[in-house]
């Protein structure tokens, strides 16, 4: 290549390697599950797990810059068979948005079972103690039969409040996606 070639391309080599940078950056956050468990509480069943954000600055940052974030967590209760589809017995949804107050400078996490959003300045705790310990009700304890092969599935995403549905990959080098999706399985006999 000559000099001018790279007077004539230099600009815009220079930009497209800013623009993956950016995009890439919504990638640097990773959701970390606690894995899940069942319990009977007051006959129903109800899974438990927990969510954690890994590289919180990064997400502080995003956060104080105006993004809103939206955590989806959707839990399966299927019942495993050998020869034929896995039936699925239930299902629910938590989903839970998070944001930052530019005027109290506090970061708010709403979550369903509460009618006021949580606040908090320090965004550690707000997510230890709304996403540390989460509940989704599954039905009832009797759904469950002794001797049954069941498998509980769990799925989480994180993406921007009005991100298109489906939508979390690069388009046109932007990802609304703010952090990797996670999936976890657990297969027991009750």
């Amino acid at each position: 290549m000559h000099i001018d070639d790279y007077k004539r391309f230099g600009p815009a080599l220079a930009a497209a390697l800013v623009v993956i940078i950016f995009a890439t950056g919504a990638f640097a956050q990773t959701l970390s599950l606690m894995a899940p468990s069942l319990a009977n509480v007051s006959g129903a069943l109800t899974a438990r797990f927990g969510v954690t954000v890994e590289e919180k600055p990064i997400l502080k940052g995003e956060l104080m810059d105006g993004a809103e974030l939206v955590l989806k967590c959707e839990v399966e209760l299927y019942n495993e068979n050998d020869y034929w589809l896995d039936q699925q017995l239930s299902s629910s949804t938590f989903e839970s948005t998070l944001k930052y107050d530019a005027l109290t400078k506090d970061f708010t996490l709403t979550l369903p079972d509460r009618a006021t959003p949580m606040r908090n300045a320090d965004l550690e705790q707000l997510l230890k103690e709304g996403w540390g310990t989460i509940e989704a009700s599954l039905g009832s304890w009797s759904i469950l039969e002794r001797g049954q092969k069941y498998s509980l599935h769990l799925n989480t995403t994180m993406n921007e409040e009005g991100a298109p549905e489906g939508v979390s990959r690069f388009i046109y080098f932007w990802s609304w996606d703010a952090g990797a999706d996670n999936s976890f399985q657990l297969d027991f006999t009750y």
